[in-house]
Parts: structure tokens; sequence; C-alpha cells
């Protein structure tokens, strides 16, 4: 009894919450506007997982705060719910062997950009659960301040799914294969079925997206058009 008290003090005495106040910089002029926001910050370390998470937190806007909120903090509690009933066997693995395998991470950090109606949201997840490196996931909202509704790539473009994903492809095989002269063909090859079946004209393919001042962006998580070497890719499709 003794041990769970001081384990859940221990625990709550790491876990913590900063709230700062930051904005998205702009003008009218440039074609964005500033959108107060605070920056949320939840730190929590276990023997089983550490965890930093940020997340903004916008004025007068509850629906997307909800939005962004309930998709941080759901994704977490499942990790860690995870990361708990794992970690019996870590431990186990640590007592037989020499090597000693780290606790897990779950790392959350964000970004903000927009225009004067919109404000898009990007959450960057790194998870480290083991192996050789953690893997990165992605999440946008992109928010109609004027409308109050969530939008898609197509309405923030007026593009169809083949103009879009014909862009994408186009700058996705000059950027990873054409500039790179001494890929074998082999390779060559491979990367472009990724990028064709990750890039393919579909809905899911392409609902990672943001808007800056009056430019439009699609990502791309690691594997979904490249190897995890190549990174997040970043694409302007309007």
């Amino acid at each position: 009894m003794k041990n769970k008290l001081f384990y859940g003090l221990f625990t709550l005495l790491l876990s913590y919450l900063f709230i700062s106040c930051a904005s998205l910089p702009g003008n009218k002029d440039s074609g964005k506007v500033t959108y107060a926001y605070k920056t949320v910050e939840i730190t929590e370390n276990q023997n089983y997982l550490s965890t930093n998470i940020k997340y903004p937190e916008f004025e007068k806007l509850p629906d997307l705060n909800k939005r962004i909120s309930n998709t941080v903090n759901s994704n977490w509690k499942n990790f860690k719910s995870y990361s708990k009933s794992e970690w019996d066997e870590i431990v186990a693995l640590n007592n037989r062997g020499s090597a000693k395998l780290p606790s897990f991470e779950y790392l959350v950090t964000y970004e903000v950009t927009g225009n004067k109606d919109i404000i898009s949201v990007l959450l960057n997840t790194y998870i480290f659960s083991g192996g050789a490196h953690g893997n990165t996931n992605l999440v946008t909202f992109t928010y109609d301040t004027k409308t109050g509704k969530f939008i898609n790539i197509l309405d923030a473009t007026s593009m169809s799914y083949n103009e879009i994903s014909s862009v994408t492809r186009n700058t996705l095989y000059k950027k990873l294969i054409d500039n790179n002269k001494k890929m074998a063909p082999a390779e060559e090859d491979s990367l472009r079925e990724m990028i064709n079946t990750g890039a393919f004209p579909q809905a899911g393919n392409f609902e990672l997206f943001t808007v800056d001042g009056n430019k439009v962006f699609a990502w791309f998580e690691p594997y979904s058009v490249a190897p995890y070497s190549y990174g997040i890719q970043k694409i302007q499709v309007k």
C-alpha cells in the first residue's frame, strides 16, 4: 500500500502542465492575420514512459480546441496504457541480458499557420516503443474561422484529387529521384512505386495538409511516399 501511495505521489510530482501565450504572426497585407493562442504542455516521467506534449489552445474557438485536445489526449492515453502493459516484459528482458532497453517515449510538437480566414494546425507525434528508431505520426486540422467548419484539401485548393496528385507526384519525382544522380535503377523503380502509391488520387492520401498564407501544402509521413530515411515530405500543391 505504501509503495502504491509513493508511486502515485511520485507520478503526480513529475506530471505538470504549462500554459504559455503565442500568436500566429502576420498582417492583412501579407495574407495572414494574428490568432492568439496558448501552448498547453504536459510533461510526465514514469519508469515505463517519458512524455512531453505540446499543443495549441485558441481564444474563442472551442470546436477547434476540442478536436485538438481530444485527439492528443486520446492517442496519448492509449499509448500510455499499451506502454504500461508491455513494461513487465521489458523489465524481464533487461534482467536477463547485459543490454538495458530504455523506457518508451511519447513526444508531441506542433506548428500553426493560416491566413485571414483559415487556421491550420499540424501535430507531430514521435513514438518510441523499442527497435532501431521511433515512428512519426502526423495529424492536421484546418479550420475556417468564418464558417466555423473544418475543411479538406479540396476546399482549400479548389482542385480535384487528380490535379493534386499530379502536382504532388511530379514534385516528389524531381525532389527524391531526378535530383539524385547516384540512385541505382532498382532503387529508383522502388521509390517511384512508393510515390505513385502514397500520392495516388484518393482522399485518404491527402488528409494531411496545411494552409500558410495563399499556399497549400500536402504532408506525408515517413514510409508513405518514401523510406524512413527520407523523413517527412512537405509538398506545395497550390
